[in-house]
């Protein structure tokens, strides 16, 4: 009776794990062309939600993200010309194409990442 109960916290603990790592949906901003269109220039490894074959900017990996850090990856969605005055992606903060709520959260997805 005990290696039965033992093995069913064993199992519900893989499986809330697994759950925990699966990536999430993208948020709206990501994959909508009317707001940041990310997807329009970055690949999202592992994301099902955000397949894409572009390769203008980066592919935006886990690893990556989490070596920029939160206020890095603001920095580069809210003024990339701050770092790379010649890049292509639009200056989603200082051009107020996407709002602060909308930084936020494609800050926080993409630092999450896998």
């Amino acid at each position: 009776m005990r290696l039965a109960s033992f093995l069913l916290l064993l199992a519900a603990l893989c499986n809330t794990v697994a759950v925990a790592q699966a990536p999430r949906a993208p948020p709206d901003a990501f994959t909508s062309a009317e707001k940041g269109n990310c997807i329009a220039c970055h690949q999202l490894p592992g994301v099902p939600a955000a397949r894409t074959r572009s390769d203008v900017g980066p592919a935006l990996e886990g690893p990556r993200m989490r070596a920029l850090g939160r206020a890095g990856i603001r920095d580069v969605i809210e003024d990339p010309t701050r770092a790379n005055p010649q890049t292509v992606m639009p200056p989603f903060g200082r051009h107020q194409l996407l709002d602060r709520a909308q930084i936020d959260s494609l800050v926080e997805y993409l630092h999450a990442l896998p």
